[in-house]
Protein backbone atom coordinates (compact mmCIF):
# COMPACT_ATOMS: atom_id res chain seq x y z
CA UNK A 1 0.00 0.00 0.00
CA UNK A 2 2.75 2.08 1.19
CA UNK A 3 4.83 1.44 -2.27
CA UNK A 4 1.82 2.28 -4.37
CA UNK A 5 1.64 6.08 -2.74
CA UNK A 6 4.75 6.85 -3.16
CA UNK A 7 4.65 5.71 -6.99
CA UNK A 8 1.34 7.49 -7.65
CA UNK A 9 2.97 10.61 -5.76
CA UNK A 10 6.24 10.06 -8.22
CA UNK A 11 3.88 10.19 -11.35
CA UNK A 12 2.04 13.14 -10.16
CA UNK A 13 5.06 15.06 -9.51
CA UNK A 14 6.39 14.29 -12.96
CA UNK A 15 3.24 15.49 -14.66
CA UNK A 16 3.26 18.80 -13.22
CA UNK A 17 6.68 19.38 -14.17
CA UNK A 18 6.20 18.19 -18.06
CA UNK A 19 3.39 20.69 -17.95
CA UNK A 20 4.94 23.46 -16.60
CA UNK A 21 7.66 22.65 -18.95
CA UNK A 22 5.27 22.74 -21.88
CA UNK A 23 3.72 25.78 -20.55
CA UNK A 24 7.41 27.78 -20.79
CA UNK A 25 7.59 30.59 -23.80
CA UNK A 26 10.12 29.30 -26.79
CA UNK A 27 13.25 31.47 -27.02
CA UNK A 28 12.62 33.80 -29.92
CA UNK A 29 14.66 33.21 -33.36
CA UNK A 30 17.46 35.13 -33.71
CA UNK A 31 17.45 37.34 -37.19
CA UNK A 32 20.61 38.83 -38.38
CA UNK A 33 21.39 42.86 -38.18
CA UNK A 34 19.88 45.26 -40.88
CA UNK A 35 22.01 46.79 -42.59
CA UNK A 36 22.75 51.09 -42.12
CA UNK A 37 20.82 52.24 -45.11
CA UNK A 38 24.11 54.23 -47.06
CA UNK A 39 24.38 57.93 -47.24
CA UNK A 40 24.30 59.70 -50.65
CA UNK A 41 28.05 61.57 -51.32
CA UNK A 42 28.31 64.41 -53.06
CA UNK A 43 31.89 64.32 -53.43
CA UNK A 44 32.97 64.33 -57.02
CA UNK A 45 33.16 65.92 -60.29
CA UNK A 46 30.06 66.61 -61.85
CA UNK A 47 29.18 67.67 -65.27
CA UNK A 48 25.33 68.41 -66.76
CA UNK A 49 23.17 70.56 -68.99
CA UNK A 50 20.70 73.41 -68.08
CA UNK A 51 17.87 75.60 -69.11
CA UNK A 52 15.88 78.24 -68.06
CA UNK A 53 14.77 81.77 -68.35
CA UNK A 54 16.03 85.29 -67.20
CA UNK A 55 14.93 88.85 -66.93
CA UNK A 56 17.12 91.62 -66.97
CA UNK A 57 17.19 95.32 -67.53
CA UNK A 58 19.45 97.86 -68.54
CA UNK A 59 19.47 101.79 -68.51
CA UNK A 60 21.82 104.14 -71.10
CA UNK A 61 22.95 107.68 -70.24
CA UNK A 62 24.51 109.48 -72.74
CA UNK A 63 28.40 110.94 -71.93
CA UNK A 64 28.36 112.86 -75.40
CA UNK A 65 25.87 113.78 -77.39
CA UNK A 66 24.13 115.89 -79.54
CA UNK A 67 21.14 118.81 -79.37
CA UNK A 68 18.53 116.01 -80.19
CA UNK A 69 20.05 113.75 -76.94
CA UNK A 70 22.88 115.68 -75.16
CA UNK A 71 25.53 114.31 -73.20
CA UNK A 72 23.64 113.21 -69.52
CA UNK A 73 20.67 112.00 -71.55
CA UNK A 74 19.15 109.04 -69.43
CA UNK A 75 17.89 106.59 -71.37
CA UNK A 76 14.62 104.63 -70.37
CA UNK A 77 14.99 101.81 -68.58
CA UNK A 78 14.79 98.65 -70.91
CA UNK A 79 13.33 95.53 -69.68
CA UNK A 80 14.67 92.44 -71.51
CA UNK A 81 13.47 88.65 -71.05
CA UNK A 82 13.74 85.07 -72.81
CA UNK A 83 15.67 81.54 -72.44
CA UNK A 84 18.45 80.36 -72.31
CA UNK A 85 20.34 76.89 -71.85
CA UNK A 86 24.09 75.43 -71.50
CA UNK A 87 26.12 73.44 -69.50
CA UNK A 88 27.84 73.74 -66.49
CA UNK A 89 30.44 71.82 -64.56
CA UNK A 90 32.09 71.19 -60.92
CA UNK A 91 33.46 69.82 -58.21
CA UNK A 92 32.37 68.69 -54.88
CA UNK A 93 34.18 68.12 -51.74
CA UNK A 94 32.00 66.36 -48.60
CA UNK A 95 33.11 67.40 -45.12
CA UNK A 96 30.18 65.03 -42.97
CA UNK A 97 26.85 67.68 -43.99
CA UNK A 98 28.66 70.36 -45.26
CA UNK A 99 29.76 70.34 -48.78
CA UNK A 100 32.05 72.82 -50.64
CA UNK A 101 32.83 72.92 -53.95
CA UNK A 102 33.29 75.29 -56.78
CA UNK A 103 30.79 75.45 -60.37
CA UNK A 104 30.83 77.04 -63.56
CA UNK A 105 28.38 77.43 -66.09
CA UNK A 106 27.69 78.71 -69.83
CA UNK A 107 24.42 79.35 -71.12
CA UNK A 108 23.48 80.81 -74.80
CA UNK A 109 20.64 83.47 -74.37
CA UNK A 110 17.78 85.29 -76.03
CA UNK A 111 16.81 87.48 -73.53
CA UNK A 112 15.48 90.85 -75.57
CA UNK A 113 13.65 94.44 -74.83
CA UNK A 114 12.88 97.06 -76.51
CA UNK A 115 12.29 100.81 -75.49
CA UNK A 116 11.67 104.27 -76.74
CA UNK A 117 12.94 107.68 -75.68
CA UNK A 118 11.60 111.56 -76.27
CA UNK A 119 15.04 113.75 -76.64
CA UNK A 120 14.70 117.55 -75.28
CA UNK A 121 13.73 119.06 -79.21
CA UNK A 122 11.22 116.29 -80.08
CA UNK A 123 13.02 114.13 -81.68
CA UNK A 124 12.53 109.82 -80.88
CA UNK A 125 14.83 107.26 -80.08
CA UNK A 126 13.78 103.08 -80.26
CA UNK A 127 16.13 100.47 -78.99
CA UNK A 128 16.37 97.14 -78.97
CA UNK A 129 18.13 95.07 -76.47
CA UNK A 130 19.74 91.52 -76.29
CA UNK A 131 21.96 89.30 -74.11
CA UNK A 132 23.59 86.69 -76.18
CA UNK A 133 25.44 84.55 -73.36
CA UNK A 134 26.26 84.21 -69.75
CA UNK A 135 28.74 82.93 -68.20
CA UNK A 136 29.26 82.52 -64.30
CA UNK A 137 32.70 80.76 -61.82
CA UNK A 138 31.34 80.54 -58.27
CA UNK A 139 32.10 78.93 -55.10
CA UNK A 140 29.78 77.18 -53.25
CA UNK A 141 28.45 76.04 -49.46
CA UNK A 142 26.32 73.36 -49.22
CA UNK A 143 23.93 71.74 -46.73
CA UNK A 144 23.42 68.07 -47.54
CA UNK A 145 20.35 65.76 -46.04
CA UNK A 146 21.08 62.44 -47.77
CA UNK A 147 20.12 63.40 -51.04
CA UNK A 148 19.10 66.45 -50.38
CA UNK A 149 21.92 69.36 -51.19
CA UNK A 150 20.61 73.00 -50.66
CA UNK A 151 23.51 75.23 -51.66
CA UNK A 152 24.27 79.05 -51.77
CA UNK A 153 26.73 80.43 -54.18
CA UNK A 154 28.89 83.48 -54.97
CA UNK A 155 31.52 84.42 -57.71
CA UNK A 156 31.70 86.53 -61.04
CA UNK A 157 30.17 86.71 -64.19
CA UNK A 158 30.17 87.34 -67.80
CA UNK A 159 27.77 88.53 -70.48
CA UNK A 160 27.38 89.53 -74.23
CA UNK A 161 25.54 92.19 -75.04
CA UNK A 162 24.21 93.91 -78.44
CA UNK A 163 21.99 96.72 -79.14
CA UNK A 164 20.47 98.35 -82.24
CA UNK A 165 18.64 101.82 -82.51
CA UNK A 166 16.85 104.00 -84.58
CA UNK A 167 16.45 108.23 -84.78
CA UNK A 168 13.53 109.92 -86.05
CA UNK A 169 13.10 113.64 -86.35
CA UNK A 170 9.70 115.02 -85.37
CA UNK A 171 8.04 114.33 -88.60
CA UNK A 172 9.01 110.64 -88.06
CA UNK A 173 11.36 110.33 -90.67
CA UNK A 174 14.44 107.94 -90.19
CA UNK A 175 18.12 110.09 -88.90
CA UNK A 176 19.97 107.60 -87.69
CA UNK A 177 20.68 104.24 -87.10
CA UNK A 178 23.17 102.55 -84.30
CA UNK A 179 24.47 99.80 -82.85
CA UNK A 180 27.28 98.44 -79.96
CA UNK A 181 28.30 95.05 -78.72
CA UNK A 182 30.35 95.14 -75.50
CA UNK A 183 30.78 92.28 -72.94
CA UNK A 184 29.99 92.90 -69.58
CA UNK A 185 31.16 91.63 -66.36
CA UNK A 186 29.95 91.44 -62.21
CA UNK A 187 29.49 89.78 -59.51
CA UNK A 188 26.63 86.92 -58.68
CA UNK A 189 24.90 85.70 -55.97
CA UNK A 190 22.59 82.43 -55.93
CA UNK A 191 21.18 79.65 -54.54
CA UNK A 192 19.29 76.51 -54.61
CA UNK A 193 18.39 72.88 -54.35
CA UNK A 194 19.91 69.58 -55.71
CA UNK A 195 18.21 66.52 -55.89
CA UNK A 196 20.55 63.06 -56.10
CA UNK A 197 17.58 60.88 -56.97
CA UNK A 198 20.09 57.91 -58.55
CA UNK A 199 24.18 57.06 -57.68
CA UNK A 200 25.72 59.28 -60.40
CA UNK A 201 23.38 61.03 -61.09
CA UNK A 202 21.30 65.01 -59.61
CA UNK A 203 19.09 67.31 -60.61
CA UNK A 204 19.19 71.15 -59.84
CA UNK A 205 16.83 73.98 -59.09
CA UNK A 206 19.31 77.35 -58.97
CA UNK A 207 18.40 81.20 -59.06
CA UNK A 208 20.90 83.69 -59.60
CA UNK A 209 21.41 87.61 -59.46
CA UNK A 210 23.91 89.07 -61.86
CA UNK A 211 24.91 92.89 -60.62
CA UNK A 212 27.10 94.29 -63.59
CA UNK A 213 29.45 97.46 -63.41
CA UNK A 214 29.17 100.22 -65.22
CA UNK A 215 29.74 99.82 -69.05
CA UNK A 216 31.84 102.35 -70.55
CA UNK A 217 31.34 102.30 -74.83
CA UNK A 218 31.18 103.84 -77.85
CA UNK A 219 27.95 103.44 -80.08
CA UNK A 220 27.94 103.02 -83.92
CA UNK A 221 25.67 105.30 -85.61
CA UNK A 222 25.46 105.97 -89.36
CA UNK A 223 23.31 108.89 -90.35
CA UNK A 224 20.26 108.50 -93.18
CA UNK A 225 19.41 111.89 -93.47
CA UNK A 226 20.18 114.75 -94.18
CA UNK A 227 23.55 113.53 -95.54
CA UNK A 228 23.24 109.48 -95.35
CA UNK A 229 26.33 107.04 -94.28
CA UNK A 230 28.58 109.55 -92.45
CA UNK A 231 29.17 107.84 -88.76
CA UNK A 232 30.35 109.02 -85.66
CA UNK A 233 31.23 106.81 -82.44
CA UNK A 234 29.09 108.28 -79.68
CA UNK A 235 30.34 107.49 -75.67
CA UNK A 236 27.58 105.41 -73.83
CA UNK A 237 27.74 104.62 -70.30
CA UNK A 238 25.24 101.54 -69.09
CA UNK A 239 24.18 100.31 -65.70
CA UNK A 240 22.32 96.39 -65.83
CA UNK A 241 21.57 93.72 -64.11
CA UNK A 242 19.89 90.41 -64.58
CA UNK A 243 18.26 87.60 -62.74
CA UNK A 244 18.16 83.60 -64.14
CA UNK A 245 16.27 80.69 -62.66
CA UNK A 246 17.60 77.49 -64.10
CA UNK A 247 17.07 73.48 -63.80
CA UNK A 248 19.44 71.52 -64.72
CA UNK A 249 20.83 67.42 -64.77
CA UNK A 250 24.38 66.58 -64.19
CA UNK A 251 26.54 63.10 -63.76
CA UNK A 252 28.73 62.80 -61.32
CA UNK A 253 32.02 61.06 -61.73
Amino acid sequence: MRRSLVLAALCAAVSVQVASAADMPTKAPAYAPVAPIAMYNWTGFYVGGQVGGGWARNQVTNVDGNVNFPPGFVSNTINSSGFLGGGYAGYNYQINQFVIGIDGDYSWASLTGSGTDTGPTGFTSTKNDKFKWVATLTGRLGYAVNNWLFFGKGGWAWAGFNATSSSFNVAGANVSNGTNSTTRNGWTLGTGVEWGFARNWAAKLEYDYVRFNTANYNATDTSVLPVPGIVTTPARSATSSLNMVKLGVAYRF
